[in-house]
């Protein structure tokens, strides 16, 4: 088996048959890693960390894309670091919601540009994708034996740039890399598949820039900061 294999579907990136890269992630995310916190997707090794909310899209065509930032504008509630999804909306449907499994490819893009100017690797990164997708760009490296083990789950491990992020999301549909970090291990970018929210720990200048990027809304959380039990 190769080491480094090219994925047709993803340019720029090649699936790896040695996980060592991720031996740090799979030590740092333990069953007793801060279950239900921040601490429990994104290493508590860290100065600082960031949630990042993603867009929704109305349920009825033309599926309707809003941010957080405006739906807050609309309702009056602020974005503050406890804001919950159920708090923002109370309990209209007209934003729709966002979608499980992430960051859509456009959100993406614009986090992956962002953290790439605050790597010394933006060229060789590490992408985690889960091998429980049940599709067929996941499901032909069945047999490859190597995997990235976290509790309750277990990764593909992708390389490519940084600026190859947003390419996992546009074959495979709102499946962002859960994991993906430069090889320098200065930020991790983190995304439950069950859930919507993506979290970024970094240093204060990362967390910096993911707070006040244009296109993206985002807000200041801790690793002890509970993750978002209010969607359903």
């Amino acid at each position: 088996m190769d080491a480094r294999e090219p994925v047709d579907w993803a340019p720029g990136m090649s699936v790896l048959a040695d996980t060592s890269p991720a031996a740090w992630v799979e030590a740092a995310l333990t069953p007793t890693a801060g279950s239900a916190t921040v601490a429990a997707l994104v290493p508590p090794v860290f100065p600082s960390y960031a949630r990042v909310l993603p867009p929704t899209y109305e349920r009825e065509p033309p599926h309707r894309r809003h941010r957080w930032s405006e739906i807050a504008a609309a309702t009056g509630v602020p974005l503050t670091s406890g804001i919950r999804f159920a708090d923002l909306v109370a309990g209209s449907r007209r934003w729709g919601k966002p979608s499980d499994g992430g960051l859509d490819a456009r959100e993406t893009a614009t986090l992956a540009r962002v953290l790439a100017d605050l790597t010394g690797t933006p060229e060789e990164a590490f992408f985690c994708l889960w091998e429980g997708f049940g599709l067929p760009e996941t499901e032909a490296w069945t047999d490859r034996p190597m995997r990235v083990e976290i509790p309750h789950r277990a990764y593909h491990l992708l390389t490519g740039p940084v600026a190859a992020a947003p390419v996992l999301p546009t074959p495979v549909e709102w499946r962002c890399a859960s994991l993906w970090w430069p090889a320098d291990r200065a930020w991790l970018v983190a995304t439950e598949i069950d859930g919507y929210l993506t979290y970024v720990g970094g240093s204060r200048t990362a967390i910096a820039a993911v707070l006040t990027a244009p296109d993206l809304d985002a807000v200041a959380v801790d690793p002890y900061t509970p993750l978002d039990p209010s969607y359903g």
